[in-house]
């Protein structure tokens, strides 16, 4: 397969699109199975991504609030 557009930086992994014809579709059911989030939605967050250990649904929202921070609501 051609360089794939992916971000994820563990391309050793069974379920990167770079090893698989069915590009990201076994990484997404894999994660979504697991109740977790891709690695590349945590990178169009930030690239700084040291230290991530846990890829779950409620790890990103906190990866993103610390990140983007709380959005203001306009009232």
């Amino acid at each position: 397969m051609d360089k794939h557009f992916c971000t994820c930086p563990v391309e050793s992994c069974q379920h990167h699109p770079s090893a698989k014809k069915e590009g990201c579709d076994p990484c997404i059911q894999k994660n979504l199975t697991q109740g977790e989030i891709p690695a590349c939605f945590f990178l169009a967050v930030s690239e700084d991504a040291d230290g991530l250990t846990e890829f779950s649904m409620e790890s990103f929202v906190s990866f993103y609030l610390k990140h983007k921070g709380m959005p203001t609501s306009k009232v």
